[in-house]
This record gives C-alpha cells, sequence and structure tokens, in this order.
C-alpha cells in the first residue's frame, strides 16, 4: 500500500536509503522535490567529482529501457552505491512490462532505483498494470503517493513559503491566491515568487495580489460567470476580448464557463435537497477547490432550476457549434455570452 509524505519524511530522517521508490500522484511539484530529496539520500551530490559515473538521469518519454536496466545493473564507481532516476516512464509499456516488473522485484543491491511520475498517474485511478507495478515496488522497496492537498493545506504551506522569503501572508490573502490562480502547487510557488520579490519584507496584501499574480483561466471565465449573472453586457464582454487578446483556445473557455454552470447546477440541487454545497466535495472531487462550490452556493440562489438547465443546454449548443468547422468561434462565444445574460434575466429568483 502507498506511503503517505509524513511516511517518507520519517523515512528520509532515518538516513538509510530503500533500494527502489515510485512517487507519483496528483501534486507534481511534491513529487519532484520529494524525488530530489530521495536522491540525496542516496548519497549523490551535484558536485561530486564521481557524480557523473554514479547518478544517471533518464526521461523515461525519450529513453530506451535498455539504457535503464544498464544504468541499474552496472557496479558503482568508487562509492558504495549509485542512483538511477527515471521520470514519466510507462511501464505498462507491453515491449517493458515483464522487465520492469523483473527489475523492481529484485533490484541490485548497489543501486538505488527512484521512478517518478509528473504525468502519469497524476489523475484517476491507477490501472491493473500499474497497480502490479505499484505492489511490486511497495514490496521491495518504498512507495509513495501525493495526493492533491485541501485548500487549508494549501494555504498553511503558502503562508510558511512567505515566511521563509521573508514576507508575511495572512491566510485569507493566501485563498484568495490560490482563488486566483488554481491549485497547482508549481504553479501557486511560481506566483508566491513574484509576490514576495514586490512585496520586499512586507506584508503581501490583497492589493499587491490584484496588482501581480496571473489570474488565471477559472479566475477569469468565474469573473465572466458573474457578469453574466448580473446581467453585466460591458464586463461581459470585456472579459471576453481579454481572453481572446491571449489567444486561448475558445474551446478551453467554453470548457471552464460550462465548469462554472455546473457547479451552479450541482449547488442549486444540493439546496433543493435542503444539503449545502461541500456535501459535494468529494462525490465530485472538489478537493482543494472548495471555494468554488462556496461561491456557486452564494450564486445559484439568483436563478431558477429551469434556468440552469437551460443556459446548459445553451452552452451544449455552443460545443457543438465550436466543433464544426463552418462557426466563426469568437462569434458563437459572444452570442452564447449573450443568450446566458437574457436566460439570467427571465430565469432569475430575485
Amino acid at each position: 500500500m502507498p506511503r503517505s509524505e509524513q511516511d517518507l519524511k520519517l523515512h528520509l530522517k532515518q538516513g538509510v536509503p530503500a533500494r527502489v521508490y515510485l512517487l507519483y500522484g496528483e501534486e507534481s511539484y511534491l513529487t519532484a522535490h520529494y524525488a530530489e530529496q530521495v536522491i540525496r539520500l542516496a548519497g549523490i551530490r551535484p558536485n561530486d567529482s564521481l557524480a557523473e559515473f554514479n547518478m544517471h538521469r533518464f526521461d523515461g518519454q525519450e529513453c530506451s529501457f535498455d539504457a535503464v536496466e544498464e544504468a541499474a545493473e552496472a557496479l558503482p564507481l568508487m562509492a558504495d552505491r549509485k542512483c538511477v532516476a527515471v521520470s514519466n516512464l510507462d511501464v505498462t509499456a507491453a515491449a517493458i512490462f515483464d522487465r520492469a516488473m523483473a527489475l523492481v522485484s529484485d533490484p541490485p543491491e548497489d543501486t538505488v532505483l527512484v521512478f517518478w511520475m509528473t504525468t502519469l498517474l497524476s489523475e484517476g485511478k491507477p490501472n491493473a498494470k500499474w497497480r502490479q507495478f505499484i505492489e511490486a515496488v511497495d514490496k521491495s522497496g518504498y512507495c509513495v503517493q501525493f495526493p492533491r492537498k485541501s485548500l487549508e493545506e494549501i494555504v498553511r504551506i503558502l503562508c510558511a513559503g512567505a515566511g521563509r522569503r521573508h514576507c508575511t501572508m495572512e491566510p485569507a490573502v493566501a485563498r484568495e491566491l490560490v482563488e486566483q490562480c488554481g491549485n497547482d502547487m508549481n504553479l501557486l510557488l511560481n506566483e508566491l515568487d513574484k509576490l514576495c520579490a514586490v512585496a520586499g519584507t512586507g506584508e503581501i496584501t490583497s492589493t499587491i495580489l490584484a496588482e501581480v499574480a496571473t489570474k488565471n483561466l477559472n479566475a477569469q471565465v468565474f469573473e465572466l460567470s458573474n457578469a453574466i449573472l448580473k446581467h453585466n453586457y460591458e464586463s461581459a464582454y470585456t472579459i471576453l476580448h481579454r481572453l481572446f487578446a491571449t489567444r486561448i483556445e475558445p474551446l478551453m473557455i467554453l470548457a471552464a464557463l460550462s465548469g462554472a454552470y455546473t457547479d451552479l447546477y450541482r449547488a442549486k440541487l444540493a439546496a433543493i435537497g435542503g444539503q449545502r454545497a461541500e456535501t459535494l466535495i468529494e462525490e465530485f472531487d472538489y478537493k482543494g477547490k472548495a471555494f468554488r462550490l462556496r461561491y456557486a452556493q452564494r450564486d445559484c440562489s439568483r436563478l431558477s432550476l429551469e434556468s440552469l438547465r437551460e443556459s446548459l443546454d445553451i452552452l451544449a449548443q455552443a460545443d457543438r457549434r465550436l466543433k464544426s468547422y463552418s462557426s466563426d468561434k469568437r462569434t458563437v462565444l459572444e452570442e452564447t455570452a449573450a443568450k446566458l445574460i437574457v436566460t439570467a434575466k427571465l430565469g432569475r429568483t430575485e
């Protein structure tokens, strides 16, 4: 059974490396971060004169498995062990699965094998072959899964990160940053670096956040859906034109807008059933994105259920039109925004 991040931290403190590792999960930043920690645990230092002989890194999407096997089975040079680190290797491929299973089931004693996945195994449940590989690594080594962090965990990481960068950030501002940029840790920490550079040794405020941090597509589309619900044509088209100017694919804009309306519809059904929107977090995988349900719960009261259903139909029609080569994609989105605003006006409950 895969271990947790806390288990791995304790393992690293003990200072004795296992023979094989598999690191994977939704948090690609943590996966890559701990892969480097495991490499250091193996005793490989970048400035070591023999590092090029005892440290072998492979991009699994470009390398051959022959090269991985050869590196793993070679003897270390003037050292107790060597390290072979392989990122994003699809071990379930028919040509290498049996060989990969054999390698991790009985890894060489003087080699630390590190398989880490930042793209593969990042979403959904592993298939049967991946499960076999995970079990094999778990028996002979150390398998760690990094699930998506909750909003509160991300907030703590951001506030602590600001402190390490000699700044301060209140939890409320950290939540704003997540809402504006999404919950990808790589992106959030890059944004945190920018914010700290502006704040110097001071406090990162909401004002600095609004001026400096990048708004992701979902944040901009949330503004768009909010303008639509408020029947604000000018604001809605300003946001649309800004999205067009950044050359975001119209289908991506529509997908994000459809997602926002799906949130509203789910929250509306929960409210009709006498439930709070937060009860949907586990069922629809809103972990780390619960703020979307919070806003949906607030805004869904503006529209009737029938109006929301009609809006989803409008979005489905737009999807079909966008996928038709004969349609002008910009015009389709502009017309869709207008139809949604009219529907919101006619279907309001206020």
